[in-house]
């Protein structure tokens, strides 16, 4: 049998579905490859070092309290630098006692601020709610130090290692703490306020907004 040449169409038409088969071929390697990716880059998971991270997507903390974001580790260190936290307690007055301490802030390699609620008022039944608060350096090291309730002019100098430094508002007042050692400075701007005062259902509140950085 004799078998006849292909017409020059036929070629060119064979010639195309090569090309169309090979072409989606690589296609859908490179689609298997790249799935899951943006732009082609794929993601590597929180924990990761930053060489295998580099060039590369990272995922978002799957736990802790910053759950949901990306570690400061993979960020510009002069964004990453500032710390923000915010407070807010009331504490019941017990007649004619003084609760014991409760911690509102740290920072670490600095200290500990706590407050305690306190009856100034000795008849009983008639709470006069006062509130003292109390940084302790737990630094291993002397501190700078400055502090200020109100308008008045702030107390300014050092505090040694393992030093407490205490201040008590009667009332309801605003004051200002700032700590610093080494560049790593903490800085709390807050509100006492005393409720229901003379009465024996008084209560002390206490709130505020600290920044805490590092150079």
């Amino acid at each position: 049998m004799k078998i006849s040449r292909p017409s020059p169409s036929m070629v060119v038409s064979i010639i195309a579905l090569v090309f169309a088969m090979t072409g989606t071929g690589i296609a859908a390697v490179n689609f298997a490859t790249n799935a899951g990716a943006v732009d082609g880059k794929s993601a590597v998971a929180d924990g990761a070092s930053r060489s295998v991270a580099a060039g590369r997507l990272v995922a978002t903390q799957r736990s802790g309290d910053e759950k949901g974001t990306i570690a400061s580790r993979y960020l510009d260190p002069d964004l990453a630098r500032g710390a923000t936290s915010v407070f807010g307690k009331a504490y019941q007055v017990a007649d004619n006692q003084t609760l014991a301490p409760e911690a509102l802030g740290s920072i670490p390699g600095l200290g500990q601020l706590t407050a305690s609620c306190t009856d100034q008022n000795g008849t009983a039944g008639k709470e006069d709610p006062g509130t003292t608060l109390v940084f302790a350096n737990q630094s291993g090291d002397a501190v700078n130090f400055s502090r200020s309730v109100g308008t008045t002019a702030p107390e300014l100098g050092a505090l040694a290692a393992g030093a407490q430094h205490q201040f008590s508002i009667g009332g309801s007042n605003t004051f200002e703490l700032h700590v610093e050692r080494n560049c790593t400075n903490y800085f709390v701007k807050g509100v006492v306020r005393q409720d229901c005062r003379n009465t024996d259902n008084a209560s002390c509140l206490v709130y505020w907004f600290s920044l805490a950085t590092s150079g």
